[in-house]
């Protein structure tokens, strides 16, 4: 079933790609064309950006082709990540067009031609604008619905493009209305906006790579499907790895009663795994467990006051994992603290200092824990 919905959005990215090629190479054509009789270095630069699109689109369909392949051997987790690659490649294409235009209009501004408008060249440029609307925005929409980065960036490049002739529609009104050319200072300006745009893209996409932070709604929907499991008291320190897009591989603690057997908590994890896979689409590799002391209400006073002093210290978000040992006199726990603590290692002290002086028979085994996610 998972391969099947694979296959369907693969054939999808792939469908819409080739839209933007046929219609990129249409654009191509007609404004190549008329830049050139009518000496417009706008317009030649506006061709040039539209082949870079096409070229985006090509690469879009090798990357997802290449996403694809299953997992084998040397990578177990699949291909997934080829579009987070196809992706940064078609940021690179942006960057090396804006450059480009860059050169060539600041030449085009020491030496500057007299362009030569027509009725008809206006008119093509018009009808390419209203192209570059229809297509940005049927391929950013798909991009979104199939969560293909690529695609987003592709449409968000078409949409740039319809900005950029609209500019240059501008500058002719300008040049027939004043005879003032801006030709050259407007393909700067278009040039500086797609060189923005491109490392905008990248920047995103490396993010992506490094393994940015998940969104909070996902994690909390696979927290709140964990802890639908009955005798689950709470989820912990879940992690989620993405494989590529809708790929996401993930650990997670759960906090039961220290009563459950060995083989209660076997069956729970397995009931887990198969309802986050089922629900949320994540894969689980791991449950950690957390045993909670179920019997003793003095023991829970206990947690009780020692979590509100905890809580009180500043960047501690949350502790969780809590168990008293009364017989050997040892408490442990975890404490989350936020990335802004400018010194972890002074929160720690901090914390243990202040459970000490509440306890001070106990001996205390606490763990810093990061803030993975909400």
């Amino acid at each position: 079933m998972k391969e099947q919905t694979a296959f369907r959005r693969e054939a999808k990215i792939i469908e819409t790609s080739l839209i933007g090629i046929g219609a990129n190479l249409l654009l191509v054509g007609f404004k190549t064309t008329v830049g050139l009789l009518s000496h417009s270095i706008a317009i030649v630069m506006d061709a040039v950006n539209n082949l870079t699109d096409a070229l985006s689109s090509v690469i879009t369909v090798i990357g997802t082709r290449l996403a694809i392949k299953p997992a084998d051997k040397d990578h177990p987790y699949g291909h997934g990540r080829y579009e987070y690659v196809s992706a940064g490649l078609i940021s690179m294409i942006v960057l090396y067009a804006g450059f480009t235009a860059l050169i060539k209009s600041v030449g085009s501004i020491l030496h500057p031609e007299t362009p030569d408008y027509s009725g008809l060249t206006l008119l093509i440029v018009a009808a390419a604008v209203l192209v570059k609307i229809v297509l940005g925005l049927f391929v950013k929409r798909r991009g979104s619905e199939l969560h293909s980065d690529s695609l987003v960036n592709s449409g968000q490049d078409a949409l740039m493009d319809a900005v950029i002739s609209t500019s240059t529609l501008a500058a002719a009104a300008v040049y027939l209305l004043f005879q003032v050319s801006l030709e050259a200072w407007l393909g700067a300006v278009i040039s500086v906006i797609i060189i923005r745009s491109g490392v905008d893209m990248l920047r995103d996409t490396i993010s992506k790579i490094l393994g940015q932070r998940v969104e909070g709604e996902l994690s909390r929907e696979v927290k709140d499907t964990v802890c639908e499991t009955e005798g689950v008291v709470g989820a912990y320190d879940l992690i989620l790895n993405s494989y590529g897009p809708d790929r996401w591989m993930g650990s997670v603690h759960i906090e039961v009663p220290d009563t459950w057997t060995a083989d209660k908590i076997d069956t729970v994890s397995r009931e887990i795994t198969e309802r986050v896979a089922r629900k949320n689409h994540v894969i689980m590799t791991a449950i950690g467990i957390y045993s909670q002391n179920s019997t003793d209400d003095a023991v829970k006073e206990m947690r009780t006051r020692i979590t509100e002093t905890v809580m009180a210290e500043e960047y501690v978000l949350q502790i969780h994992g809590f168990y008293c040992d009364t017989e050997t006199k040892t408490v442990r726990f975890d404490a989350v603290i936020d990335f802004l603590a400018p010194d972890n290692k002074e929160v720690y002290q901090n914390v243990c200092q202040k459970v000490t002086a509440l306890y001070p028979d106990y001996t205390f085994q606490i763990l810093l824990d990061s803030d993975f996610s909400d």
